[in-house]
């Protein structure tokens, strides 16, 4: 296991411990902020993509992965406001430990999503640039297991090509 596995590792257990600290309710909808917000930056990312190009007249493929990333992050943005809003009406509830226990799981989750979309977007800038020797990240165990995680969940569904149309 080489330093990659091991910082890779870290963030995921921080993720269980941010998730047994929120709680189950904080954590489910910051899970569905970031499933809906890669649903709406994969489905709508061309509007804003055309708009933008106009704006800045740069290289497609950066235009489009820039407005991919705007959607995703305002839609993160409500869904965190909406969940303030509940969380206060569900405070009465108490759940106790099952709440901070199943928060836990669900932050692992979170944070599996979040090292998919940030490998995601660090794949794309590498094979540009070549930062990391991809044989070397090939060696990284947990690496390779959210790659694969990422082609089911991201790869699959996004096009890069979204203003030519």
């Amino acid at each position: 296991m080489g330093y990659l596995d091991i910082f890779l590792l870290l963030f995921l257990g921080w993720g269980a411990y941010s998730g047994f600290s929120k709680g189950l309710v904080k954590e489910l909808s910051s899970i569905l902020g970031i499933l809906f917000g890669i649903f709406l930056a994969k489905n709508y990312y061309s509007f804003l993509d055309k708009k933008l190009y106009k704006l800045f007249e740069t290289e497609a493929d950066f235009i489009s992965l820039i407005s991919a990333i705007i959607i995703f992050l305002l839609t993160i943005m409500i869904f965190k406001i909406v969940a303030n809003f509940i969380t206060k009406f569900l405070k009465l509830i108490a759940l106790g430990l099952l709440n901070k226990i199943i928060g836990a799981l669900f932050g692992v989750l979170k944070s599996t999503l979040i090292l998919s979309l940030i490998i995601f977007i660090f794949s794309k800038i590498n094979n540009v640039t070549n930062i990391i020797d991809h044989a070397k990240l090939q060696e990284s165990i947990v690496y390779t297991e959210i790659e694969r995680i990422n082609e089911i969940i991201i790869e699959n569904n996004y096009d890069a090509k979204g203003n030519e149309e």
